[in-house]
């Protein structure tokens, strides 16, 4: 089969493989992709290797994936398209992430379509994340932004953005993140990209508000997407949807309305169905319900117990620091000191893969920790420090956090 250009279409069940992979990492269902055109269980169909494409099948592929048709060709990136695939059927690991930063650096040499190296790069990021290796993360997203700039596409473009403001955003410079998530967003909406890309935007948009203080802002925003129906969007980014508002609604003390969106959050998907999504909605519940005003540790220690369960089993390190790190601030919370010391020890001096926010959030209660033990002077001159650099970037949150750590760990020492 050809459509024009030198080459020859993969033959099933290679094209198949190659169209979920391409599916898959543009985030899209079946249901979605396959539109008003062709039915889902033709697509399905396709996929599997069971049905052979045909050249308006193709044509259709690629207008709807934006990609050009030699990301379905024998011999055009081949080896690339190889690893693409088999990261997106078997998921991350370091074997998969070796697998990814080899064939990139072959194709590359080769000139290889850049919409096919973006892909590859878009997988290598997400592997990157899950093993906590942040810097490399930066800086393939930068990369991946500015690859992006030469295909000339919106998607690409405003993904890129996206994606790169969320890790600024971790790294704790809000105000690169913001730049990035305006015109991530002025892409998506100027060139009409599908809804999803406007929320994902949009909700980091909204968490950054509400780190800066503008909780007003945030929650309005927060409410009008709770509001809208969407049915359309990826489960994930419902899910997303309703955890977002949930954290907004508990920094405004807003418990009751918290509550009620982080329990539909985690009805939503079942354990078996995306299980790292379960184990991290889990971890966020539980950081929310220890941030409230007061502490709700009783329900922290549920959701902690949940995300333990399978934290061993499908957990990437950067999850189970993500945890220790919430049974740590647990511990400290029920009086629970030696085990809240034994945790802050087991994480070592500067762990990998986790935000400069929890970072600093370990620091605080390390110095929390002292206090309680009676070494004053130091610890609170820290937790001074600490709040007032967070007040200076502009995480108004974040700094409000610190001060009332402060004021819990004097309170203790007294008691």
């Amino acid at each position: 089969m050809s459509s024009g250009v030198d080459g020859q279409i993969l033959q099933q069940p290679l094209f198949g493989r190659r169209l979920r992979a391409l599916r898959i990492t543009q985030g899209l269902s079946q249901v979605q992709l396959a539109g008003t055109e062709i039915s889902p269980a033709y697509l399905s169909r396709l996929e599997s290797g069971s049905r052979p494409p045909t050249e308006r099948v193709i044509s259709y592929l690629c207008e709807k994936l934006s990609v050009s048709p030699t990301s379905f060709r024998a011999g055009t990136g081949s080896s690339l398209a190889r690893a693409l695939a088999t990261v997106m059927t078997a998921g991350e690991s370091p074997a998969m992430t070796a697998a990814l930063e080899a064939a990139l650096l072959h194709e590359q040499e080769q000139d290889t379509d850049a919409v096919l190296c973006w892909q590859a790069q878009w997988a290598l990021a997400r592997c990157y994340q899950a093993e906590g290796r942040v810097d490399d993360e930066r800086r393939l997203l930068q990369e991946m932004t500015e690859l992006s700039d030469r295909t000339g596409l919106p998607e690409l473009r405003a993904r890129s953005r996206v994606r790169l403001a969320r890790r600024l955003r971790a790294a704790g410079d809000i105000v690169g993140a913001r730049k990035l998530l305006r015109e991530g967003l002025t892409l998506a909406e100027e060139n009409g990209l599908p809804r999803r890309d406007v929320v994902e935007a949009l909700l980091t948009l909204i968490s950054l508000d509400a780190e800066s203080g503008q909780l007003a802002r945030a929650r309005a925003d927060a409410d009008r997407m709770v509001a809208t129906p969407s049915g359309e969007l990826p489960v994930r980014l419902q899910i997303e949807i309703l955890w977002t508002a949930a954290s907004v609604c508990a920094r405004q003390a807003d418990h009751e309305s918290a509550v009620t969106m982080m329990t539909r959050a985690l009805s939503m998907l079942p354990s078996n169905e995306d299980p790292v999504l379960w184990m991290r909605l889990r971890l966020a519940a539980a950081s929310m319900y220890l941030r409230m005003d007061p502490r709700d540790t009783g329900e922290a220690r549920l959701r902690l117990q949940e995300a333990e369960a399978v934290a061993g089993l499908i957990g990437m390190p950067v999850h189970q620091r993500e945890l220790l790190l919430l049974q740590a601030q647990l511990a400290f919370y029920e009086g629970r000191f030696d085990d809240a010391r034994a945790a802050s020890d087991r994480l070592g001096e500067c762990p990998d893969g986790i935000g400069v926010s929890d970072r600093l959030r370990l620091d605080v209660l390390r110095n929390q920790l002292a206090i309680v033990e009676g070494d004053h002077a130091a610890a609170i001159a820290d937790l001074e420090r600490f709040a007032k650099e967070a007040q200076r970037s502009a995480n108004v949150e974040l700094s409000a956090e610190i001060w009332r750590a402060l004021a819990e760990a004097l309170k203790l020492a007294e008691g």
